[in-house]
């Protein structure tokens, strides 16, 4: 225990840990009175939630470059409240930490750039995680809130109302989702226009059938209520073939996290073990060059693994 690096990897652990379970209390503690506010709110349909205002503004800074726009949408459809800037800040503690912590010699200005990198593809990898997890909350809500919106227009609401009440309703994310919806709309805003935002807020593929549907029934005119009748069943029965094919595939999924873990896992045990294991392949000329192989290879076979248990339903 006296490698300083080991120390340094306790440390960012313990601290990261910390740090989370302090969120986490926070989060609990605060859930109940923003659950209140958001309900006395929503008696008014001005006054918006206080996360859809905190998504109305992140959404106002999309645009400029595609690589802003890409970050950008993966900050709003990931549903953090963290902004670009404490993003940037935590990778860049992170690279420091990585600098620290890496094992192979070298220039500080070059391991502190391979760091970066790391740190920013760790930020970017825990982004699209939440991304992913907000689209599978919202995509599991969809049929739920179809349904309510078609027993809303069977009563003869107007669409509108019927909005309204999914708004009201429905917990997070698809209740603050369809707030902004409302609240675009009664600030003057095109329905047609309001549910594209929605999707690209959300980005779950199959909102743009719902979409799609709403705003040319809204157009033209029809029999609503039954066409979202049977988008809900259709997305009831692709939910379910969906979970069949995950559980289908669930052994090569794990076979692919046991492959991709366990190199790392064992050059971090034998590192713990025995630190001076690795001492003289990494002041060998060939170090480098095996690494980069390696971690090539481990990409290959990540990208194979992925490709055969993911299917498109």
């Amino acid at each position: 225990m006296s490698e300083p690096w080991v120390v340094y990897t306790l440390v960012f652990i313990l601290v990261a840990v910390a740090a989370q379970q302090l969120q986490r209390g926070f989060g609990i503690a605060s859930r109940s009175r923003r659950e209140k506010r958001s309900r006395f709110a929503s008696l008014d349909p001005a006054a918006p939630t206080e996360t859809a205002t905190a998504l109305r503004r992140q959404s106002s800074w999309l645009g400029n470059s595609a690589v802003a726009l890409h970050v950008s949408r993966l900050i709003l459809q990931s549903g953090t409240t963290l902004s670009l800037s404490s993003l940037a800040i935590i990778g860049f503690g992170l690279a420091f930490v990585c600098m620290l912590v890496l094992p192979w010699p070298g220039i500080a200005s070059i391991r502190f750039g391979i760091g970066l990198a790391v740190a920013f593809a760790a930020v970017g990898m825990w982004l699209r995680i939440k991304r992913a997890r907000r689209m599978s909350r919202f995509g599991e809500q969809l049929p739920e809130v179809i349904d309510v919106i078609v027993r809303s227009l069977r009563a003869g609401h107007p669409l509108a109302v019927s909005l309204n009440l999914v708004a009201r309703e429905m917990p997070e994310p698809a209740g603050v989702e369809f707030a902004l919806v409302v609240d675009e709309v009664n600030y003057g805003r095109s329905l047609s226009e309001a549910l594209d935002n929605l999707y690209q807020r959300v980005g779950y593929p199959e909102l743009r059938f719902f979409v799609a549907s709403t705003a040319i029934a809204h157009q033209t005119g029809g029999n609503l209520g039954e066409i979202l009748s049977r988008l809900s069943r259709m997305l009831r029965d692709r939910f379910r073939l969906s979970r069949r094919v995950r559980a289908l595939s669930a052994e090569g999924r794990f076979s692919g996290y046991a492959l991709s873990i366990l190199p790392i896992a064992l050059f971090a045990a034998i590192n713990l073990v025995s630190a001076s294991y690795y001492a003289d392949f990494w002041t060998s000329s060939s170090a480098t060059s095996v690494v980069a192989v390696s971690v090539g290879l481990l990409l290959i076979g990540n990208y194979f693994i992925y490709r055969l248990v993911n299917f498109k339903v």
